[in-house]
């Protein structure tokens, strides 16, 4: 913006652009006429252009006027959006936002969800539990966390879709399924396997048993590193959501389902109500409103 031309001389000019005078424009926005004029004529003063001339009714935009009152529009929108971003700051000081999160989305989802959150409430603390989605349910529960994001919905909170994940076969990158790009369940009928043992296995039971599909689960294992380093060694292969895949995947080679399967992440709230920082959070969250 023009170092001479200031918000008032802008508000001045919308004002009586949009009232069609000076003396409804000054009881718009509570000046005198006098005040109102003189904005005006330093801001005209200031870009060397007319943008208003006087009729025996009031006032009327000059073609430079147009074009200057779409702009001096725009710029008094961003500034109330600043300054309203600036109140909601000072709203959540000294408040925390408390969530609770499977760890799969922990670390591939809520830093994304996080950003926004942080630059617009710089002055609100955030605590992150990470546990099965069980034991995220139980949190949001008995209100120690005030957002549950994971896979299992409970009927006795409000949940709301946040993200799909599908499941992927995960081998060893010599076993010989892996030569397959995508592979039924029914294919790791009787095969060794290491599956979560941190809670969320439904939907996966399910989708095996309507395969007729019985791998001979070894282990049960709540740590998903050590799933990915026992499938890397070749003690059996693994079937999890692509969320959870590491980033380094040397070693393991990953397959599609088919036909797939997919699971809904939910954000978790209790229905009586959110705390603000809670309920700033959640409108920030990629939900179909």
């Amino acid at each position: 913006m023009h170092p001479n031309i200031t918000f008032t001389q802008l508000r001045c000019f919308v004002a009586a652009a949009e009232t069609g005078g000076f003396t409804a424009a000054a009881q718009r926005i509570h000046l005198t006429q006098s005040a109102v004029s003189q904005a005006i004529a330093g801001l005209e003063d200031a870009l060397g252009a007319k943008l208003l001339t006087r009729t025996r009714v009031g006032v009327k935009l000059t073609d430079l006027g147009e074009a200057a009152l779409v702009e001096a529009q725009a710029l008094l929108a961003g500034a109330q959006r600043l300054a309203a971003i600036t109140q909601a700051s000072d709203k959540l000081a000294g408040t925390t936002l408390r969530i609770g999160s499977v760890q799969s989305a922990a670390a591939r989802l809520l830093p994304g969800w996080l950003k926004p959150f942080r630059a617009l409430y710089p002055q609100a603390g955030i605590t992150l539990h990470l546990g099965t989605d069980e034991e995220v349910n139980d949190w949001v529960l008995a209100d120690a966390v005030d957002i549950g994001i994971s896979g299992e919905p409970h009927p006795d909170l409000d949940n709301t879709i946040v993200a799909n994940d599908d499941f992927v076969l995960i081998l060893p990158g010599n076993h010989p399924l892996a030569k397959n790009a995508s592979i039924g369940l029914d294919a790791i009928d009787g095969e060794r396997a290491i599956f979560s043992g941190g809670g969320g296995n439904h939907q996966l039971d399910e989708a095996l048993a309507a395969a007729g599909s019985k791998p001979h689960v070894l282990f049960l294992v709540r740590d998903n590193a050590t799933i990915f380093g026992m499938v890397r060694e070749g003690i059996g292969l693994t079937v999890m959501p692509d969320l959870t895949l590491p980033d380094d995947t040397s070693g393991l080679a990953v397959r599609r389902l088919t036909p797939p399967l997919r699971r809904d992440l939910h954000a978790s709230i209790r229905k009586r109500g959110l705390s603000p920082a809670g309920q700033a959070f959640l409108e920030l969250l990629p939900i179909d409103k």
